[in-house]
């Protein structure tokens, strides 16, 4: 039996408030050790992840996971801040989990703090939708109906509906830039930092790398040379630096094994988004 891999989108009440969910379901599946592995690149997201059955370890994903063997398991429930690095998990056996995925400003706006120590009720009771005997798409629009009463309270009336991180960074960037409260520089760094957990330069990374994300999924055929150039890097090697820095990878190695294997399924499904 395959391993069960899904991106799930939010509709545009929550487009502001949600990137996506994903959902991870290896129960029957034949899988090695190595296949258990769940790869994922540096985030400015806030990812609050149930796990459904089973336990997952983190560990540094350019260790082994035979280091994470050794590590606890994660809580049934729990909030993880933005991460600067990519990081992995691993299950010693079968398991079902889901991650959501917040913008750091909606995760505020619903309660969150910013040490996520805690979770605010309305996100866990919301979480409470998924279960390992539903499909995840009934799950997913049991959550959203659950957290969208919360969203819409707390959602200010300017808030915009956003497509991606790119798309958010934007947002953040230009309502710290044109606040009515002081305009220097440095105003304009706390500001974004407050809003966002992020700098400026931060943001636009991640701005950058969705980007490049965007352009090898819609340019398959493209050379590394020619991604870099469609993508606005100063030539292949900034561009290999940029990916390195997101996922721990070369692009070479990055792209060969997202096509290959089956620990780097949330980069396949992150593709999907384009």
């Amino acid at each position: 039996m395959q391993t069960t891999a899904r991106l799930l989108q939010p509709p545009p009440r929550l487009s502001g408030c949600l990137l996506a969910a994903f959902y991870r379901d290896t129960r029957e599946a034949d899988l090695s050790d190595e296949d258990r592995i769940n790869y994922f690149p540096a985030s400015p997201l806030v990812a609050v992840t149930r796990i459904l059955c089973g336990e997952l370890r983190l560990f540094p994903p350019t260790g082994d996971w035979r280091e994470a063997a050794a590590s606890l398991p994660m809580p049934v429930l729990s909030a993880t801040g933005p991460k600067d690095t990519p990081i992995a998990s691993w299950s010693a056996g079968e398991v079902t989990a889901c991650t959501v995925s917040f913008y750091y400003d909606a995760w505020l706006k619903l309660g969150g703090r910013a040490d996520f120590s805690d979770i605010p009720a309305s996100i866990a009771t919301a979480m409470e939708a998924f279960d390992p005997e539903t499909k995840p798409e009934r799950g997913w629009d049991g959550f959203c109906d659950a957290l969208a009463p919360a969203w819409q309270r707390a959602r200010p009336t300017s808030w915009p509906g956003l497509s991606g991180v790119g798309d958010w960074a934007r947002a953040a960037l230009a309502r710290a830039a044109f606040s009515n409260v002081g305009r220097s520089l440095r105003s304009i760094e706390r500001r974004t930092k407050r809003a966002t957990g992020q700098t400026r330069r931060s943001l636009e990374f991640y701005d950058a790398f969705e980007n490049l994300h965007r352009i090898v999924v819609s340019h398959p055929d493209s050379s590394p040379a020619e991604i870099a150039q469609q993508a606005g890097y100063a030539d292949q090697s900034h561009m290999g630096r940029y990916v390195r820095r997101a996922t721990g990878f070369s692009p070479a190695r990055l792209n060969r094994a997202i096509k290959t294997q089956e620990a780097f399924w949330c980069y396949r499904l992150l593709g999907e988004r384009f």
